[in-house]
């Protein structure tokens, strides 16, 4: 089922920020961050069923909530909101799942260069550009390949158009 009210897309996220934040506990420190797969996982999920702008709301959220429980760092933001949008926008051109992968390119490249030279000034760390692509690609990676197989059963569930 794919929402197509406003109220209709707010409920679904909702629901998808609270699955974010509950499996946001399970994150691993790399450094000053808290990468998490499953923020991946929701990105590739709610780009493909709510748009960008939808699915950038939900990172949003998820992060501001990480956050503010101690489960995430500053470096929820760019990290999630890139992938959420990029995932969104790449699949209203091609209409096709695959668009999921578009998620680490834009979580690795953009989220990373945001971390390295705007987020982490922020705070008074200084790590490479190259470090925080380093460590955000293996959350990525294997965040946008469970949301892409689980993406994958729903639609052959007919859980999803």
């Amino acid at each position: 089922m794919k929402p197509e009210t406003k109220t209709q897309k707010l409920a679904y996220v909702g629901i998808f920020t609270a699955l974010g934040v509950v499996l946001g506990t399970i994150s691993f420190q790399v450094g000053p961050t808290k990468v998490a797969p499953f923020q991946h996982f929701i990105n590739v999920i709610t780009g493909i069923m709510l748009g960008p702008w939808w699915a950038s709301l939900t990172a949003l959220f998820i992060g501001l909530l990480r956050m503010s429980f101690g489960v995430g760092t500053i470096f929820s933001i760019p990290g999630g909101i890139p992938g959420a949008f990029t995932v969104g926008v790449v699949y209203k051109v091609m209409r096709k799942d695959w668009a999921a992968f578009s998620e680490p390119l834009a979580t690795i490249f953009i989220g990373g260069t945001l971390s390295a030279l705007l987020f982490g000034p922020l705070i008074n760390v200084h790590k490479g550009v190259t470090w925080f692509w380093l460590a955000f690609a293996p959350s990525t990676l294997v965040g946008t390949t469970l949301g892409f197989l689980t993406l994958k059963a729903l639609r052959r569930m007919e859980v999803i158009e």
